[in-house]
């Protein structure tokens, strides 16, 4: 019952949720300070989004470490799929779609794969 559960949270997105959240937290005060101090434009900010999808691969292996079970390759999988569904079918750009997905890489075999062990 608790696979199911983790499982089904991760589905409906809870993790990108709290990454997206999470990393605007982080990310926004930078993106004050660049704006504001330096001639940078708005489409290289779109570089601090691999924060979210760095954040989401941890939230996402800290949901199946709060159930007590081993996250394996489907978690970063369903939650690449997630994103990728919502950047398509919202018109997003491709641009940041990449740029979060490859922060749900980086996160997920870096320091996410470690939490879930």
């Amino acid at each position: 019952m608790k696979a199911f559960i983790a499982y089904a949270l991760l589905v409906i997105g809870v993790p990108v949720f709290v990454g997206l959240a999470l990393g605007s937290v982080l990310t926004i005060p930078v993106t004050w300070l660049l704006r504001s101090k330096t001639n940078i434009s708005t489409l290289n900010l779109l570089y601090l989004d691999i924060v979210h999808g760095f954040v989401a691969a941890i939230a996402g292996a800290l949901l199946f470490k709060l159930f007590g079970l081993k996250a394996g390759i489907a978690v970063p999988i369903i939650m690449a799929a997630w994103v990728t569904y919502y950047f398509l079918s919202y018109h997003q750009p491709k641009r940041q779609w990449l740029i979060w997905v490859a922060g749900l890489i980086i996160g997920w075999f870096t320091l996410a794969k470690e939490i879930s062990e």
